[in-house]
């Protein structure tokens, strides 16, 4: 009787061993490590910039998906993209949101190697275009080669937005910083210097590109710019996860991504609804809300083959222009599976 006692009871650690080794959870999350509680609430230190990409994280948070989770969420609202991801990397922040600049994510964990992962792309199609090349109302020029001796506007704080206004200009014959002067700008200075002429282009971004429309500040003299002249989709952001807290948490990092994916669905089932979440986090009200484009997003479980493919040729622009020594590995960088097209 003690001899089959033992046995029964080593069949049960094992058992036990065996479903906490597992990594893969059927959301296609795929788990850094096993050691994490789930039996006490741990206090989430998200971080984000005043951009349009972010709106399932705001939906959630307004929404109370976050407490209905049991997610004791503290968010954390910065200027510019580089600030964030340096928070993240040195520990200040668990979770990055839904709009992170995904290049400088990336070359960040190029410099300093498993820091991040990613749990989403966000971006932008040519038919809901996330990048909009913006001139004043009342200007002249046509073409992007007219911007020879001209002076555009980029987000500051930037090396991602740099590289990709070199491309943009370049694909055209021009040279960044020698025939078009590059000008780095917050987001909440973009509208107004554009307005003020001080720039004669703007590559911008929503909120940025409703606001200058809407306020007569600015016109489009190409829509969907880097999913023309780039790639389509393009996935310039993303939201990233610090691995460092992924590992001790497992479950928790599993209770965020699944209620941003439900803020996602939601959005994507409602989005004239979905888009009143922007305001307060975004320099927006209701009327100019409702206007927007909605971003493209892909939660673990939706990034498809296709999507990779996409999200590598953006990050090998960085190889292409020395920004990076080596190459950026999509793939290494996703914290989820990622399914077939």
């Amino acid at each position: 009787m003690k001899k089959e006692y033992l046995a029964i009871s080593a069949a049960a650690a094992i058992l036990v061993v065996a479903v906490l080794a597992v990594g893969f959870s059927s959301s296609g999350l795929f788990l850094l490590g096993g050691e994490g509680k789930t039996n006490e609430t741990v206090k989430i230190r998200m971080g984000g910039t005043p951009i349009a990409q972010g709106l399932p994280v705001f939906m959630a948070i307004d929404k109370n998906y976050f407490k209905e989770a049991g997610i004791d969420l503290e968010y954390t609202k910065f200027e510019a993209p580089n600030q964030l991801i340096d928070a993240l990397l040195q520990d200040k922040l668990d979770f990055t949101f839904s709009g992170s600049p995904s290049g400088i994510a990336a070359i960040a964990d190029h410099q300093n190697p498993g820091k991040l992962k990613f749990y989403l792309l966000a971006g932008g199609t040519k038919e809901m275009p996330a990048s909009t090349l913006l001139i004043p109302i009342d200007s002249n020029i046509t073409t992007i080669k007219d911007l020879n001796g001209k002076k555009l506007g980029i987000f500051g704080g930037s090396i991602q937005w740099r590289t990709m206004a070199r491309d943009l200009l370049a694909k055209n014959g021009l040279v960044a910083d020698k025939d078009t002067q590059l000008v780095e700008l917050s987001t909440a200075t973009q509208v107004p210097t554009l307005a003020a002429h001080q720039i004669d282009a703007l590559l911008a971004i929503e909120p940025v590109t409703t606001i200058a429309k809407d306020t007569n500040v600015g016109k489009v003299l190409m829509n969907a710019a880097e999913e023309t002249m780039l790639v389509d989709p393009f996935y310039a952001a993303a939201g990233a996860v610090n691995t460092k807290f992924a590992r001790e948490h497992p479950q928790e990092t599993k209770k965020v991504i699944e209620v941003i994916d439900r803020a996602v669905k939601e959005m994507e089932q409602n989005p004239q609804d979905s888009r009143k979440y922007l305001k307060g986090y975004t320099p927006l009200n209701d009327a100019v809300a409702g206007k927007i484009v909605m971003p493209v997003l892909k939660t673990c479980g939706e990034i498809t083959t296709h999507d990779m493919e996409s999200f590598q040729k953006f990050l090998d622009l960085f190889e292409e222009y020395k920004v990076v020594d080596g190459k950026l590995d999509a793939q290494a960088l996703m914290y989820c599976d990622v399914k077939a097209s």
